[in-house]
């Protein structure tokens, strides 16, 4: 490739050179004030290659904005804008020289850069440093997912760091509505987040979570407020921010003591009609709704998209086959996977205790497994297994294990890849413990999952996380 080779090579010394024309005092014709009205700092420039590589300061450069000064430098105040001095700097190398070096600059000052380029128009150097971040620096949006998120999504181009701080807060969702960033997002962003069917919280926390942001969302009130000093105008506010919202949550299938003691005070004052539906709905399921019953939204911090338990549904109501992954799956959409997944369990893999799983998992009925791990590659991968009898002390002491299978898949580029299915005739009468022992089975008794299939390499990998569901069949008129 010595075509390529020379170019690159080319490109870098024009990079170079323009960098030296910073250093030509003498020919600079802009004067640019940064920072804010007690401490500034003044930078110099060339009008050419501003207008050039930035559309912000074309726009500031044009006759109806700019004229040069009697000292014959044009002036171009930045002070106010949220830049700071240091910044700057890295903004006005990347100017002349179309790179940063960014081994020496922090995370943080990654995430103020991204902002700057995205104030002063220049789209090259948003895709420079959003491409930067996805790429070095995925731990620590990971653990900020929720400020990250915030700043990429006042940023049109970035939608790539949108998806992956989504994959984050889904990962930590308890975290991200707890997050201040939570309470000051789009409302665009609250609805796509509300309509999404699979979501880590339980239906009654979702609903908490959208009444605080549409407090703090709504002018005159506050969270610290004493909600007997609203006014009819502070609650019409609120009902007007909030009713898009509150009609995507799962109200009906809240558990209904829960309903009536947590949410139904609330649903009164912002949908008069809605309380009275779903304590009918769980009485007399005949009667004429005038809200839509939307399904049960699946808590799960693991399975992403509805192609998971679509797939584990057909493995579920076909026991005869052996088909990795069907291509006519019936299940096309999440309403019509003929099967609930109620959360009972969720750990991480370092506070995995046997005792506990036992508490929780014990006479559940027919349950799913699903296991995330990361091996040495930091791949995603996921195992699991559906035993079609309760886990209990009862069918530990008869020697019944149930049927069943076992399976496993990838996750990447936000797509399921390699799923693999293999039946269980028997599953081993042992706590934490799927497949018959021999043959085929994953052990997870101690933190660690352990995989093992003749003739297959075994694998041992860490735990990341792990969730049991008891799985119930939707009645045939749902």
């Amino acid at each position: 490739m010595p075509e390529l080779y020379d170019t690159v090579k080319s490109f870098k010394q024009l990079s170079c050179d323009f960098l030296k024309i910073l250093d030509q005092e003498e020919t600079f014709d802009v004067i640019i004030y940064v920072g804010d009205e007690s401490t500034s700092e003044t930078f110099k420039a060339h009008s050419i290659i501003l207008k050039t590589r930035s559309e912000y300061f074309r726009a500031a450069l044009s006759a109806a904005w700019g004229k040069k000064k009697e000292d014959g430098f044009y002036v171009i105040d930045l002070r106010g804008m949220n830049i700071p001095q240091a910044i700057f700097g890295h903004v006005l190398f990347y100017v002349y020289g179309a790179y940063v070096n960014l081994e020496k600059v922090g995370v943080s000052e990654k995430l103020q850069l991204l902002k700057a380029a995205d104030v002063l128009m220049m789209d090259s150097f948003v895709d420079y440093m959003e491409a930067d971040l996805i790429r070095n620096e995925k731990s620590w949006i990971n653990e900020k997912s929720s400020e990250v998120l915030y700043v990429a999504l006042q940023i049109s181009r970035c939608k790539e760091l949108v998806l992956l701080c989504n994959n984050a807060i889904l990962r930590h969702p308890k975290a991200f509505v707890s997050s201040k960033e939570f309470l000051f997002l789009p409302h665009d962003y609250m609805v796509g987040l509300l309509e999404r069917d699979i979501f880590g919280l339980e239906e009654i926390d979702i609903f908490a979570a959208v009444i605080m942001w549409g407090i703090n969302n709504t002018p005159g009130i506050s969270l610290a407020d004493d909600f007997s000093t609203w006014t009819s105008d502070h609650i019409a506010t609120l009902q007007s921010n909030v009713i898009q919202l509150l009609s995507l949550i799962r109200f009906f299938q809240m558990e209904p003591d829960d309903f009536i003691k947590k949410v139904g005070p609330l649903t009164k004052v912002f949908m008069p009609e809605l309380y009275d539906q779903v304590i009918e709905y769980h009485t007399n399921t005949q009667f004429q709704f005038i809200y839509d019953v939307l399904p049960l939204r699946l808590n799960s911090t693991i399975i992403k998209e509805k192609e998971e338990p679509a797939l584990i549904s057909y493995w579920i109501l076909h026991p005869d086959t052996t088909d990795d992954n069907p291509e006519k799956n019936p299940y096309t959409t999440f309403d019509k996977i003929p099967f609930d997944f109620h959360l009972i369990f969720r750990c991480g893999g370092a506070e995995l205790a046997e005792q506990k799983w036992r508490e929780q998992c014990y006479d559940q009925g027919p349950t799913i497994t699903i296991i995330r791990t990361k091996n040495q590659n930091e791949d995603e991968a996921v195992f699991g297994g559906y035993k079609s009898i309760s886990w209990s002390t009862e069918n530990q002491e008869m020697r019944i294990g149930g049927d069943g299978f076992i399976f496993g898949y990838l996750w990447q580029q936000r797509k399921l890849l390699l799923p693999w299915m293999l039946r269980v005739n028997n599953h081993l009468d042992v706590d934490m413990f799927l497949g018959d022992g021999i043959e085929v089975f994953i052990d997870f008794r101690h933190g660690q999952l352990l995989a093992h299939a003749n003739g297959f390499q075994d694998l041992e990998e860490t735990i990341e996380e792990l969730e049991v569901f008891r799985v119930v069949q939707k009645k045939m008129d749902e």
